[in-house]
């Protein structure tokens, strides 16, 4: 069974060139490589799986969120001093290949994605994101943790879908958007903000895109016509006399302060995560006037909002879009590609790139290790 895992050094050394990748975070190379992990045990009669199924990858994503998870995973893996590996890997798309006796929903052959409903549990299952290891080519999850995918998406557009459209269209349902509203997407060019951009395209109201390099405008402008406007902070063009209503930012740490001034009465501002999060970027951040912020947000009544995930409706309905509208995919990574090629490519670091970057995996036989 294969995955996609940080790996100690030891182990490294002894894989190929092209399937590792020493991703450079920071100051810090850390190690990660295509590995061979043990076929999960998964009896479909036990009581302790009742509830249970096997799920068979046939494509998993990286978001931003994994950088994290990489290094994390370093920091307990780097004084090890044997052959051992951490799997990472948010987003996947699978086919079910076993089930527990309680489980009524899904029937063997569905093609399934994780379900990140937050903050409240549902179907018995805990809240949150499904696992961390979803590169992990067979994986067992509480049924309650999987939706079905809709017959018009593949099985490799699946697995780029469901962390950011859940979380998209969590985003627009809180934004409370009026008829009319000058709506701002940040962080035009990133993957979370393609997915809001996909929420709003039918919506009445007038969308403003912001990029900070101002880089790939022009193809933002091509795949998503209804935009009014595309603004970079390089430039610094946003006009004085646009007030926005609604800012929907992926990266808060970059943007709040800065679109302040251009935020109309009783905006709404929604994120969804920060750009500086790795351990050395933290201790370089520069403190916020606090008591400044907070008091200009309450002289315009304006309403800062955090997002984390969202519902199972928000990803069911999220998923409807796609009926109609192709998921925006840059690129599309198979066994026969180097691991550097898909790694560089899904963070960007490198490379530029323009929608999700997926890695398929290439169908094998594989047998259960007793």
């Amino acid at each position: 069974m294969r995955a996609l895992a940080v790996v100690t050094s030891s182990l490294f050394d002894k894989i190929e060139d092209h399937n590792k990748h020493l991703l450079r975070i920071d100051n810090v190379e850390i190690p990660l490589a295509f590995v061979e992990g043990n076929f999960p045990d998964f009896d479909a009669e036990s009581d302790q799986n009742a509830n249970f199924v096997l799920v068979k990858k046939v494509s998993f994503s990286l978001n931003y969120r994994d950088l994290g998870i990489v290094e994390n995973a370093w920091q307990r893996l780097k004084g090890a001093t044997i052959d051992t590996f951490y799997p990472i890997g948010s987003d996947f798309a699978g086919h079910v290949i076993a089930i527990g006796k309680n489980v009524t929903s899904l029937t063997v052959g569905d093609l399934v994605i994780g379900n990140c409903f937050y903050p409240e549990a549902e179907n018995g299952a805990m809240p949150g994101i499904p696992s961390n290891h979803s590169s992990k080519e067979h994986e067992i999850y509480h049924y309650g943790k999987l939706v079905k995918v809709p017959s018009y998406l593949t099985g490799v557009e699946a697995g780029a879908l469901g962390i950011g459209t859940q979380t998209a269209n969590a985003m627009i349902r809180k934004a409370n958007i009026k008829k009319g509203d000058n709506v701002l997407v940040t962080s035009v060019t990133s993957n979370t903000s393609y997915f809001l951009l996909n929420a709003l395209w039918n919506m009445d109201c007038n969308v403003y895109g912001l990029s900070y390099s101002g880089k790939n405008i022009a193809l933002v402008r091509e795949h998503f016509p209804f935009i009014k406007d595309i603004f970079a902070v390089k430039e610094k063009n946003i006009p004085n006399t646009l007030l926005i209503d609604v800012v929907l930012d992926s990266f808060s740490d970059t943007y709040l302060e800065l679109l302040l001034p251009q935020l109309n009465i009783n905006a709404r501002y929604l994120t969804c995560g920060i750009f500086n999060q790795s351990i050395g970027k933290l201790k370089e951040v520069k403190p916020t006037n606090l008591t400044l912020l907070i008091a200009n947000l309450m002289m315009r009544n304006i309403s800062f909002i955090g997002n984390c995930l969202g519902t199972t409706q928000d990803l069911v309905s999220g998923l409807e879009f796609y009926e109609t509208k192709k998921l925006l995919v840059d690129s599309v990574f198979t066994e026969e590609d180097s691991l550097s090629d898909f790694i560089l490519k899904s963070f960007n670091t490198e490379s530029d790139k323009f929608g999700k970057v997926i890695y398929e995996y290439n169908e094998i036989e594989e047998e259960a290790e007793v």
